[in-house]
């Protein structure tokens, strides 16, 4: 019996499977490649420049007795924003009008001499010397009084200046002086400056091998720009459009300088501030597009991942076109609808079995 029994046990063992190693399923996430319409830009650092900046002068001396704004808000162009103390230049007006009225006097009296001695002179009872001696002093007294008169305009333009006016519609900034202080002609710094806030400039620079795109561009029509504080996948993107080109190239640094327009009806953009810039020069149709994150980098091109229908990946080579923010065009290795793998590409190979794992 018990030979029988190891006969069986022989028997049974030498008949034993061997189940298959499973395959192993990595975690992964991915997203769809999508067709669409991507522009095509230039990006460059730029900065925030007011169409017109106006440093306020006083252009008299004199005590300041008013200010009617507040620092920081916006005025209109003609509106009131300082007075200088004014009796001085009245006083000085009234002056000038004493002295060109009592000049306007000594010439009517000089004009009705010559007046009468010019027939006395012709008939030899006034002698010919005499009479152009009188024809002298008018002639004087004529020149005498219209610089009297230019003193009276003067006065008035000095009187005039007493109160500054708003001369463009802007923003003002930090007033440099206080009410009560004495102005003086030629001081270094403004009472105040304004700056247009809308609409308002971008200035940037780009390479100048970039010159002939751009140029090829206008003329299709006006380029659009569009500014972001930093990242343009954030909300804070600003539209505008090119305004101008510079009229040469920097020969030291080999940049071109450009300014484009932006409303900024609501101010977001201010006078000196740094901002990232886009010019845009093209947009490319259906182009094929997928996150930036499903490309890995190799030694000797870019790969991705493709998942197919039986949930295995498929490795492939793709050449890249231009990067925008977390996204990036594939000209060639992936058709739009494919699936792509975006993370948890370490451990794959064509062929490999993937699944979508949760996100926690």
């Amino acid at each position: 019996m018990f030979r029988w029994s190891l006969m069986i046990l022989c028997f049974a063992s030498c008949h034993k499977t061997t189940l298959p190693k499973p395959i192993p399923s990595y975690p992964i996430q991915m997203d769809v490649a999508k067709a669409i319409d991507t522009p095509i830009f230039i990006e460059a650092l730029g900065h925030v420049e007011p169409i017109t900046s106006v440093h306020i002068y006083s252009r008299i001396e004199g005590e300041l007795t008013g200010i009617y704004f507040n620092q920081g808000e916006e005025v209109k162009q003609g509106d009131l924003l300082f007075t200088i103390d004014p009796k001085p230049y009245e006083a000085a007006l009234l002056e000038a009008q004493g002295v060109f009225e009592e000049s306007l006097a000594n010439l009517a009296l000089a004009e009705e001499k010559v007046k009468r001695y010019q027939t006395l002179t012709k008939n030899d009872f006034y002698s010919q010397i005499d009479y152009e001696t009188l024809q002298t002093n008018m002639a004087a007294l004529k020149a005498q009084t219209e610089a009297n008169r230019a003193q009276v305009e003067k006065a008035k333009i000095n009187l005039s200046y007493c109160w500054v006016y708003a001369p463009i519609d802007g923003k003002t900034g930090i007033l440099q002086i206080d009410y009560g202080n004495l102005i003086f002609v030629g001081s270094s710094s403004p009472l105040i400056t304004l700056n247009q806030m809308t609409p308002i400039f971008v200035t940037f620079s780009i390479p100048e091998f970039e010159l002939p795109k751009i140029q090829k561009a206008l003329k299709n029509g006006p380029l659009k720009t569009v500014a972001a504080y930093d990242h343009f996948e954030s909300d804070d993107l600003f539209q505008g459009v090119l305004y101008m080109l510079d009229n040469q190239v920097d020969p030291n640094t080999g940049m071109l300088k450009l300014r484009a327009l932006f409303e900024n009806a609501n101010r977001e953009l201010w006078p000196g501030q740094f901002i990232r810039n886009r010019l845009i020069t093209n947009t490319i149709k259906n182009s094929v597009t997928i996150p930036f994150s499903a490309v890995q980098m190799t030694q000797t091109e870019p790969i991705v991942f493709v998942v197919k229908e039986d949930m295995t990946v498929e490795q492939r080579t793709v050449q890249l076109g231009q990067r925008n923010d977390q996204e990036v065009i594939v000209l060639r290795g992936v058709l739009a609808g494919e699936k792509i793998v975006t993370e948890g590409q370490m451990n794959l190979y064509t062929g490999s079995k993937v699944f979508v794992a949760e996100h926690r």
